[in-house]
């Protein structure tokens, strides 16, 4: 029987099973409306959903499951094997690795949700589901306490091809840029494209210090997380590898060094640069004096450069940075964290409000825009929270470049 024409399926024994549980669930926790629908198409995939809209099976594409939709996950099965640890999503794209339990070919998926039971059967030889990001832009996982859903972002920094910015392993990065000019560039490539936000940030670097294969001992919390090309041999930012198996790729280290230019994600993405090479532009900015007003700066006056959670040889203590802008567990340099920098306050101008503007005029603006992860000569400062404020939106300079987002 032709499986795209088709108007009638036999239930394989997965799906049986799956209505099987259906009925039990129905008598046990009374939900009144549950329904199915079989339908064949040139999609060539037979879906399962309970009667709430608010989750969807999405499908399968190389080895990872796209979910999409608000719902606590029980488990996901394929072909009848476990594949999944119970987890929570958010109200955008999910990604699951699957990797271990997909098959060429037929794929029956189960997922059970919010007590519900969605099931999906796909074949994977005759419709492929597309990889949600742009080329060259990996998926970041969401997360829900930085307010962020699963987005995409540049795998490497920004790169001037033509005056596009193009994320690339070749060439080096566009640097020599300002901060208005940067959040431009992005906004160019089209709808939902724009510059790195604080919280897109954030949410990779609180991702990317729980992943094991980060750190030089692979073990989390022990030795250090790699920091990228940060010790200034040589002198001058890097092209990228194609290869992400190649990490020390134009140093003058090997592997145990903190040289390290790929960082791994929970999903099994893989970043470039994210911390040193250049320092890179984010959307986001601080008043250069605390009494303009909120967002403020979290310091005053020429602090220089401060450890984060506690003195790592600095003398000084970032102690008033917000906690979700810290490092975990009390790490800092030592940990290969970075550190970070609040510049001087408004370069010596007074705290009177009048004042700032026009002192400010051309450099501060009065804004000291963010600059996150060091550049190839920051050394020990460099890491994927160090962060660097003084700098204004009309200021540009040969180490700093950027990265775009995509949702």
């Amino acid at each position: 029987m032709d499986k795209v024409s088709s108007s009638k399926k036999a239930l394989s024994p997965v799906v049986a099973s799956v209505l099987l549980i259906v009925v039990a669930v129905l008598a046990s926790l009374g939900f009144q409306t549950w329904y199915q629908s079989f339908s064949s198409s040139t999609l060539s995939h037979v879906d399962t959903q309970s009667s709430s809209g608010s989750f969807s099976v999405e499908g399968l594409s190389g080895g990872t499951l796209f979910v999409k939709g608000s719902a606590k996950i029980q488990s996901v099965s394929i072909n009848g094997n476990d594949c999944f640890v119970s987890g929570l999503t958010n109200s955008s794209l999910n990604v699951l690795p699957m990797s271990d339990c997909a098959n060429e070919g037929k794929n029956e998926i189960v997922v059970v949700a919010n007590d519900r039971i969605y099931t999906k059967i796909e074949y994977l030889d005759s419709y492929v589901y597309s990889n949600p990001c742009p080329d060259g832009y990996i998926i970041v996982p969401g997360n829900a306490g930085l307010g962020t859903r699963n987005f995409c972002v540049m795998k490497y920094e920004a790169k001037n091809v033509s005056y596009v910015a193009i994320s690339q392993a070749a060439s080096t990065p566009w640097a020599n840029i300002t901060w208005n000019a940067a959040k431009t560039e992005c906004e160019n490539l089209g709808s939902g494209y724009h510059l790195m936000t604080e919280e897109e940030r954030l949410t990779i670097a609180h991702n990317v210090e729980f992943v094991a294969s980060n750190w030089n001992s692979s073990v989390v919390g022990t030795g250090f997380l790699y920091s990228g090309h940060n010790d200034g041999s040589p002198y001058t930012a890097l092209v990228a590898d194609t290869d992400d198996g190649n990490g020390y790729y134009g140093t003058t280290d090997s592997a145990g060094s903190n040289q390290r230019r790929t960082l791994n994600l929970s999903n099994d993405e893989i970043i470039w640069d994210f911390a040193g090479n250049v320092w890179e532009w984010v959307d986001a900015w601080a008043y250069a004096n605390e009494s303009l007003g909120s967002p403020y700066r979290y310091h005053g006056g020429d602090q220089g450069w401060m450890s984060y959670n506690s003195d790592d040889g600095t003398g000084k203590n970032a102690s008033l940075v917000p906690t979700s802008k810290l490092p975990s567990n009390g790490w800092n340099a030592n940990q290969g964290m970075g550190r970070y920098h609040d510049g001087s306050d408004i370069l010596g101008a007074s705290n009177n409000v009048n004042e700032a503007p026009d002192f400010c005029t051309g450099y501060c603006s009065p804004k000291a825009v963010f600059l996150a992860g060091g550049f190839w000569g920051t050394q020990v400062r460099a890491g994927v929270f160090a962060l660097l404020l003084g700098d204004g939106p009309s200021g540009s300079f040969t180490t700093a470049g950027f990265r775009c987002s995509y949702s």
